[in-house]
């Protein structure tokens, strides 16, 4: 009996040897599967977090204030210490970089850390190349978003008053290039005898020989062809931060001269009244902008101005606009998003600057003549209206507080090994 009883006991143990010799081996793998589970669980949180890391950088790049980070413009860096889940849960570090942070091909660079076993952490980096977009408010003599119409006998040309002023010199040229968003037939309206000494460019994807028309004797001495994409046409933010001038008038007669920046409620200058700007100066007119007939405004040498407009726009006949510098790249106009409606240029009134007026209608009517670039949503040219467009105005890539800048667009999105 204790013979059976002392087999039954080493079977038993040769049995649970067996079996331990099984399992262990089956716990080994489980144990080790874990650890892979988590380190690959904990490997793409950091790679989420290296993630984050560029999402903020781009976001402070394009609507922060990336200045506020430690360092400089040529390298900026800001870290992340214990990022947490909505839940709460802490998730790792974020550790981030950004080489060239206000040049035009920024380079960010962020790493996510996350603990993985004791001291021993997972690390992921993501390297991100970005591209900052410009834009061109005055690329062309004339756009329109959504159409242009010229009456007839209206001519346009080219000219580049680094260079002196208009047909000094033999300062005329024939890039007087016009432009559209639009597709649709007559999109680019030309009549009776309209002369066009430059191109015309209908929207990408239309077909020239219907958005562009040319009835009667007009012609275009350049090609017809449509874009290769569409024209963006940003927003204007109008300045803060001006000192006010309340309602601006100068009587009939009048004169004046302004020094100061400001902003405005109205702006008016009644039938020959003249007003005078020097220094550089910026105006935010909040409701209308009037010139009375035979009124001048005044830009003198040296000096330059930036207007706002909130309201309405006016030029009465027979007025003058920065008649006296000559220059149309010292007189920029924007329109915001409330300036919107027709906006007019009346008869015979001279002007020398450029519009950018995203959203308002521009009329220039009959025998104006006009020296800078219009960019808005619809533009009209009454009859024997001459447009010539100053190539000087290509400059201006991005104008700096005016144009809304465009954001930095992702070029290229790696992980760095």
């Amino acid at each position: 009996m204790k013979e059976e009883q002392g087999f039954i006991l080493v079977l038993a143990v040769i049995i649970m040897t067996f079996m331990f010799l099984l399992v262990v081996p089956f716990l080994l793998k489980v144990s080790t599967e874990q650890e892979l589970t988590k380190k690959s669980f904990d490997s793409l949180a950091a790679l989420s977090l290296a993630e984050a890391g560029v999402e903020r950088a781009i976001w402070e790049i394009n609507h922060g204030d990336i200045s506020s980070w430690s360092g400089s413009s040529s390298l900026r860096t800001k870290n992340i210490s214990s990022f947490q889940a909505s839940g709460g849960d802490i998730i790792g570090d974020i550790q981030i970089s950004v080489e060239d942070s206000l040049g035009d091909n920024p380079v960010v660079e962020a790493t996510g850390s996350v603990s993985y076993f004791g001291s021993l952490t997972v690390t992921r980096t993501v390297r991100v190349g970005l591209e900052r977009e410009f834009y061109q408010p005055w690329d062309h003599g004339t756009f329109g978003g959504s159409s242009i119409i010229m009456d007839s006998n209206v001519v346009m040309d080219s000219y580049d008053s680094t260079l002196g002023e208009y047909g000094v010199d033999g300062n005329v040229g024939s890039e007087g290039n016009l432009g559209t968003n639009a597709t649709g037939y007559d999109s680019i309206s030309l009549n009776g005898s309209t002369q066009i000494n430059g191109s015309a460019y209908c929207g990408p994807e239309g077909d020239p020989s219907t958005a562009i028309q040319t009835h009667g004797s007009s012609s275009i001495t350049g090609g017809q062809q449509a874009s290769s994409k569409q024209k963006r046409m940003p927003s204007v933010p109008p300045p803060e931060g001006l000192p006010s001038g309340g309602d601006y008038f100068l009587g009939g007669s009048d004169t004046d001269t302004i020094s100061q920046s400001g902003e405005y409620s109205n702006f008016y200058l009644d039938s020959n009244a003249t007003v005078t700007i020097t220094g550089d100066v910026t105006f935010y007119i909040i409701g209308d902008f009037f010139m009375g007939s035979n009124s001048t405004f005044v830009i003198e040498s040296g000096s330059s101005v930036t207007i706002y407009l909130d309201g309405s726009f006016f030029m009465d006949s027979n007025t003058n606009l920065n008649n006296s510098s000559k220059d149309p790249t010292k007189l920029l106009i924007f329109g915001t998003d409330n300036f919107i409606g027709t906006q007019t240029i009346n008869s015979n009134a001279e002007f020398y600057g450029a519009i950018y007026a995203p959203n308002a209608d521009i009329t220039i009517d009959s025998n104006c003549h006009f020296y800078g670039s219009v960019s808005a949503n619809r533009i009209e040219y009454n009859s024997n209206v001459q447009i010539h467009y100053d190539k000087a105005l290509t400059q201006f890539e991005i104008v700096q507080a005016a144009v809304e800048e465009l954001p930095c667009i992702v070029l290229s999105w790696q992980e760095k090994f």
